[in-house]
């Protein structure tokens, strides 16, 4: 059978044009590192790199809430480090103070001191980090406690019971502050009374009543400090495994996705040179007829 000069011609430019896209193909697998390019290259390789890919963008999105709520959570445990120190001051202030032997203005430059305490146990109630208060509940843009009068006469607490949430794996969510009124309970009404009876120059007897307070206030606050230290463990042996997690789903992801160097320049270097001996060949006949093989 006789092939007309136009098929050869089509059959010729068919050839050149699949040899091309092979070789461009594997080209463009060296230049990306990538087995697929577009989900027909393998539509069930790509549907299980696709799985892959979103397991990997949601560890990362785990591992910055977690990123997130470890930076609340030492903010949270400086303040309550702060406050520990606060209280244990105004507890020797206070077992000072009940010494019958101190005059009266001795017990008041003690109740100064109390009042320095006081004002300074109140800006830490209302520590704020990255723009909210960090005890003040789901009530972020209000401070957890308002003070009223210079010296202070009464710190009220203004928050509310709120858990400010973060979730850190695909089961667990966990709350990263610390409710402030949990934590000082009435605390700044019996400081302010004691430096107020201190003011007077109330006897010892007296003053050694807000020992227990003060006592109770230093575990309230030591307990929360056992919380937060708690959950900061949490949240460093979670980002951990999700940072394990995190290499293996790269791992099986690359199985899947990526290639092999060097089989992938075998194959570059056989398309190439099946393209340019295509090109040889085609060239050498391209002007071969009927009389061509008369002379």
């Amino acid at each position: 059978m006789r092939l007309s000069e136009q098929a050869r011609v089509h059959r010729q430019v068919s050839y050149l044009t699949d040899a091309a896209d092979r070789m461009d193909r594997v080209q463009r697998q060296l230049a990306t590192n990538r087995r697929i390019d577009r989900a027909s290259d393998d539509p069930s390789g790509a549907a299980l790199a696709m799985q892959y890919r979103k397991s990997i963008a949601f560890e990362a999105q785990m591992r910055r809430n977690l990123e997130n709520g470890t930076a609340f959570l030492n903010v949270t445990e400086a303040a309550l480090a702060g406050a520990t120190d606060l209280l244990q001051r105004a507890r020797e202030l206070t077992v000072q103070a009940a010494n019958d032997t101190l005059g009266v203005s001795e017990r008041q430059n003690i109740a100064a001191e109390v009042n320095q305490i006081i004002e300074q146990l109140a800006q830490v109630a209302n520590t704020s980090f990255g723009g909210v208060y960090i005890f003040s509940g789901h009530k972020t843009t209000t401070p957890a406690y308002a003070v009223g009068g210079t010296p202070p006469a009464a710190i009220t607490w203004q928050g509310d019971n709120g858990e400010r949430l973060r979730r850190v794996s695909t089961r667990d969510v966990v709350p990263v502050n610390i409710i402030g009124d949990q934590v000082f309970g009435n605390l700044f009404d019996r400081l302010i009374q004691l430096r107020d009876a201190l003011q007077a120059g109330a006897p010892g007897a007296q003053v050694r009543h807000y020992i227990a307070d003060i006592d109770s206030g230093l575990e309230r606050v030591l307990n929360a400090r056992a919380e937060v230290g708690a959950r900061l463990n949490r949240f460093e042996a979670t980002t951990s495994r999700s940072l394990e997690t995190d290499t293996n789903l790269q791992e099986l992801r690359a199985g899947v996705e990526d290639i092999d160097i060097a089989e992938t320049i075998v194959r570059f270097t056989a398309a190439q040179n099946a393209l340019e001996a295509a090109l040889g060949a085609i060239g050498r006949t391209a002007n071969l007829s009927l009389l061509n093989f008369l002379r």
